[in-house]
């Protein structure tokens, strides 16, 4: 895992690797770009870590570092990965690009699919102390419930729905599944 670090970057440049590539000429990959990057802004600006989740975290006394894997074009990262980002700020936080590291991906497959993001807990040796991902029970039910019954539950539905979860919970549920993993 120490060769993923080395290769992972904070995330302020993961957020400059995203607005760069919002000039991409492919349009389809321009607009994902650019509704990330104002979700990614719109938690920036607005995120307050709940400070019963911190306490909890402060009790833990969990040392060690986050290696995330995310793509700045997935809308299930740009709702997790600056929330995550601001909430474990005391430890260091890098983010790596996972359509430039399949290998990685591969090892924390979601039901045989390369789903991000995927927050790995490593500890001072660069060993894995677990991981979480690609998003919160509520959104996988969704995502459940989309895929049993497509023509009733459509991909446009789920979609709204799940952003609108992640706008309406600000991130506590992301934060606490996180948190019953240490």
């Amino acid at each position: 895992m120490e060769v993923y670090w080395k290769k992972a970057v904070p995330f302020e440049e993961y957020h400059d690797i995203i607005q760069k590539k919002t000039e991409y000429s492919d349009k389809d990959l321009v607009s994902k770009y650019q509704l990330s990057l104002k979700r990614v802004e719109h938690i920036i600006n607005n995120y307050v870590p709940d400070t019963e989740q911190q306490k909890i975290f402060e009790e833990k006394k969990i040392n060690g570092k986050i290696l995330i894997i995310a793509e700045g074009w997935c809308g299930d990262c740009s709702q997790s990965v600056p929330v995550i980002n601001t909430f474990f700020k005391k430890n260091s936080v890098k983010i790596l690009q996972r359509d430039e590291n399949l290998d990685l991906i591969r090892k924390f497959l979601t039901n045989g699919n390369e789903s991000v993001p995927i927050v790995i807990f490593l500890n001072d040796e660069n060993n894995v102390i677990t991981h979480w991902g690609p998003r919160p029970k509520f959104g996988k039910d969704l995502l459940a419930k989309h895929k049993k019954d497509p023509e009733n539950y459509p991909k446009e539905a789920f979609l709204s729905d799940l952003h609108n979860y992640y706008n309406n919970n600000n991130g506590v549920d992301i934060i606490d599944e996180i948190l019953s993993l240490l």
